[in-house]
C-alpha cells in the first residue's frame, strides 16, 4: 500500500474529537432527559443472588467513574477511518436502542444514598454521582454499552491490545453494581445491545 493511500485511511486527531465529542455529547444530553423527565412511571427492577454476592462497596465510585471515562479515549484512539466511523456508528444504534428503551420501558431500582460519613474525594465522587445521576433508567446500562463498543473499536486496529485491554474494561465493570447504581440485568441488557450493534457493521471492523 503507498504512502498516499494509507495518509487517507488515517483521521486527524481533530476530526475525530469533534466527531466522537459531538455523538457523546448528544447521547449524554438523551440520557439525562430521558433520566430525570421520565415520560412513564419507571418499573421497579428486583435485585437478584448476583446483585447480593457482589454487594455494595463505597470504595467502588472510582473503578464505577474510571469505567464511565474509558470509553472516549479508546475511541479517539483509533486513528484509521473506517474503523472509527464504525465505531462511532455502533456507538449510535447501540444508544439509539438504549434510549428507545429508556423512553418506552423506563426502569429503576433501590439505590443507597450517597454515604454522609465519607469526606474528601471519595464522598465529593458520590455526592456527584448522586447529584448527576436518579436511579431511573437502569435498564439496559449505557455504562456498559460505552466501554465495550470503545474497546471493540479499538482492538480491531490495534489486535494485541485485546490481551490487556478487554481484561482492564471487564474488571471495571462490576463496580456499577457494588455502587448500586444498576443491577447484574443492566449489565447484560447493555452487554447485548453493544453486541447487536457490533454485530450490525461488523464487515468495516475486520482488520
Amino acid at each position: 500500500m503507498s504512502t498516499l493511500a494509507t495518509a487517507t485511511q488515517r483521521l486527524p486527531a481533530t476530526t475525530r474529537l469533534l466527531s466522537a465529542s459531538a455523538l457523546i455529547t448528544v447521547v449524554t444530553l438523551v440520557y439525562l432527559a430521558s433520566n430525570h423527565f421520565p415520560l412513564r412511571s419507571p418499573q421497579p427492577l428486583s435485585f437478584n443472588v448476583v446483585d447480593r454476592a457482589i454487594g455494595w462497596h463505597a470504595w467502588a465510585i472510582w473503578p464505577y467513574w474510571l469505567l464511565l471515562v474509558i470509553a472516549p479515549p479508546f475511541i479517539l484512539a483509533i486513528s484509521e477511518r473506517r474503523i472509527f466511523f464504525a465505531t462511532l456508528r455502533a456507538y449510535a444504534i447501540a444508544m439509539a436502542i438504549n434510549a428507545a428503551i429508556w423512553v418506552v420501558w423506563p426502569t429503576s431500582l433501590a439505590r443507597h444514598g450517597a454515604p454522609a460519613d465519607l469526606g474528601g474525594a471519595t464522598g465529593a465522587a458520590w455526592r456527584l454521582l448522586h447529584f448527576l445521576d436518579s436511579n431511573i433508567n437502569c435498564f439496559p446500562s449505557a455504562h456498559i454499552t460505552a466501554p465495550i463498543i470503545a474497546v471493540a473499536g479499538y482492538c480491531a486496529q490495534h489486535p494485541r491490545a485485546r490481551r490487556w485491554a478487554w481484561p482492564f474494561a471487564i474488571a471495571l465493570m462490576p463496580s456499577v453494581v457494588a455502587t448500586g447504581q444498576h443491577y447484574s440485568w443492566d449489565i447484560l441488557g447493555g452487554a447485548i445491545t453493544a453486541a447487536f450493534a457490533l454485530w450490525w457493521v461488523r464487515r468495516d471492523l475486520r482488520p
